[in-house]
């Protein structure tokens, strides 16, 4: 059990206005097995995450994420590794197992 299992179930994304649906035709993501609802996502820079029910505030809520671009390119130099669709696969790889691929904090160097 890790500690975001512990937030609260509500029936609406709990997040900040940056999180946003997700780009359309990346495929299927599936819903919270938590709470029910589909995430919120936020891509930036230098990360990526989700939002969704599980939430204690609009700053404190449950939250998967996935390698950014920039943490690619720090890596290796270009971002011909990045995976854009990397964030979909772990949010349903979680919902699915309640693995989480991309846990914080990490100690491998990505981000």
């Amino acid at each position: 059990m890790t500690a975001d299992d512990d937030y609260p179930i509500n029936t609406r994304v709990e997040c900040i206005d940056a999180y946003k649906e997700p780009p359309q035709g990346e495929g299927e993501w599936l819903p919270c097995a938590k709470c029910g609802l589909l995430p919120l996502v936020w891509e930036f820079n230098n990360g990526l995450s989700t939002a969704c029910g599980c939430a204690n505030s609009r700053y404190a809520h449950r939250s998967i994420h996935a390698e950014s671009v920039m943490s690619v390119y720090k890596r290796t130099g270009c971002t011909a590794e990045y995976d854009s669709d990397a964030l979909r696969e772990n949010w349903n790889h979680w919902v699915r197992t309640g693995e989480d691929r991309f846990p914080k904090p990490r100690e491998d160097g990505k981000w």
